[in-house]
């Protein structure tokens, strides 16, 4: 482990604009090929952007499946062979689950009635492509293609809920991504990734959702997780994917208040509110952390405007937007640009999970960690994330009034995954590595942060 120099700045977000950053290209591997895709055929237009990209999934998918299926399941895999419907308002025909193209508007799914995929390819999937990059519309395919596994697998005989059918779906669909990037099916980089899941967070269901809605697929913290758990851990977890389990974090809003202004706080009141909670948060749990060593209090916060950037150890902070002093010990934040638009894009918890990044330096820095400066930046990832859990269980009754609402856990990842500067992706880590730390600290808690690794 490479020894790190804590410098003047610690920082887990430096950008001149709020955007994503750029990582080193993913070589795609010497012999690797695309399949042949000449014997896909669709219903629609083959030459639209979308409907290429579909079609290429589609033929590694089928593929994929037809070499793991029997791994998993003893049997022979059956291709999807009810149609392929990339439906337009000007289609005139589609699967038996619609019955006109408003059916499948802004949708895509898989029908079970006659084996077939259908995606709207005027509306939904030319919208995510040009926001999110390519590789989202392999991923859409590709959660579809997990519900035909499903179909052909049985799970919809022994499951009733429709959020855990969804969860396993994003779950297979991230390990054929897995499979997609390091063979070089697609050329996917770290921020094509990062982009990809951040559509994802979008395909969320409505805050407040109930688990137990037939319509339910779970919230972007939910899907997100079952994906990364596809990723990194191959179809093979999916399988045991059943009704409750994985668990889905389920988070109501708080009281009619919380659900008219749609869980959002204002801006100020979370600039003003979150750092005294964030002193409160670890006035406790630095103690348990340390055999009862107390935490020192970081000096008051330095909230700035880019014209006039505070000094630092006798530098100035001009080009950084949120850092952690090492040397004077404290936060600073571009209050007048980058972190309100933080707020406006991300909502108020993207910019709640960025302040607890920076306190989770902190901590850090008086921890004494000595870990390189990706690993530094997971664990204050990890640190966030425990600090949201506290906030979830509101285990601090008596000094903290502090609510989480439904949606929060979606833009603390959508802040990790996408509110990065340039070089940030290369010193720090891309989003998608972020995302899973900062879910290792909601699940586990600050103990296990502080080992994290990368």
């Amino acid at each position: 482990m490479r020894k790190r120099a804590w410098s003047v700045f610690a920082v887990v977000l430096l950008l001149a604009g709020c955007g994503g950053g750029v990582k080193p290209e993913v070589p795609t591997p010497t012999g690797a090929k695309k399949p042949d895709s000449s014997n896909v055929k669709i219903e629609g237009d083959p030459d639209t952007p979308v409907n290429k990209l579909a079609i290429d999934a589609i033929a590694d998918l089928q593929s994929f499946w037809a070499d793991q299926f029997p791994k998993l399941y003893n049997e022979d895999y059956k291709p999807v062979d009810g149609g392929l419907f990339a439906l337009t308002p000007d289609s005139e025909n589609g699967p038996k689950c619609a019955s006109s193209y408003a059916d499948v508007a802004g949708n895509a799914f898989y029908c079970k009635i006659d084996d077939s995929v259908a995606w709207d390819a005027s509306g939904l999937l030319p919208e995510l492509q040009k926001k999110y990059g390519d590789f989202v519309i392999p991923i859409v395919l590709a959660h579809e293609f997990g519900h035909a596994i499903q179909q052909r697998s049985g799970f919809f005989d022994q499951n009733e809920l429709t959020v855990s059918s969804e969860l396993q779906a994003d779950c297979f669909a991230g390990g054929w991504s897995k499979h997609a990037q390091d063979d070089g099916v697609f050329e996917v980089k770290s921020a094509d990734l990062d982009k990809s899941l951040a559509g994802i967070l979008d395909l969320r269901d409505s805050p407040g959702t109930n688990v137990q809605d037939p319509s339910a697929h779970g919230s972007g913290f939910d899907r997100v997780s079952a994906f990364q758990d596809g990723y990194d851990n191959g179809v093979e977890k999916c399988k045991g994917y059943k009704d409750g389990d994985p668990m889905v974090l389920e988070l109501p809003f708080n009281d009619e208040q919380d659900a008219a202004s749609g869980g959002q706080a204002p801006y100020d009141s979370i600039a003003n509110g979150v750092p005294y909670d964030l002193e409160d948060y670890w006035s406790q749990v630095y103690p348990e952390l340390t055999d009862g060593q107390a935490w020192t209090p970081l000096k008051p916060q330095q909230p700035f405007a880019p014209s006039s950037p505070p000094d630092c150890g006798g530098q100035s902070a001009e080009g950084y937007v949120l850092f952690y002093c090492v040397p004077d010990d404290y936060v600073g934040w571009d209050n007048e640009d980058a972190m309100p638009a933080i707020y406006d894009q991300g909502g108020d918890y993207a910019f709640a999970t960025l302040l607890a990044t920076q306190w989770g330096l902190a901590a850090l820095n008086r921890l004494g960690d000595d870990s390189d400066e990706k690993t530094s930046t997971a664990r204050g990832d990890c640190l966030a994330g425990a600090y949201t859990a506290s906030v979830i269980l509101f285990n601090r009754e008596a000094t903290s009034s502090f609510h989480i609402s439904p949606g929060d856990l979606d833009e603390g990842i959508k802040a990790l995954l996408l509110f990065r500067g340039a070089g940030d992706v290369d010193r720090q880590g891309a989003g998608f590595d972020r995302t899973r730390a900062f879910r290792e600290g909601v699940v586990d808690g600050a103990q296990a942060c502080l080992s994290y690794q990368v």
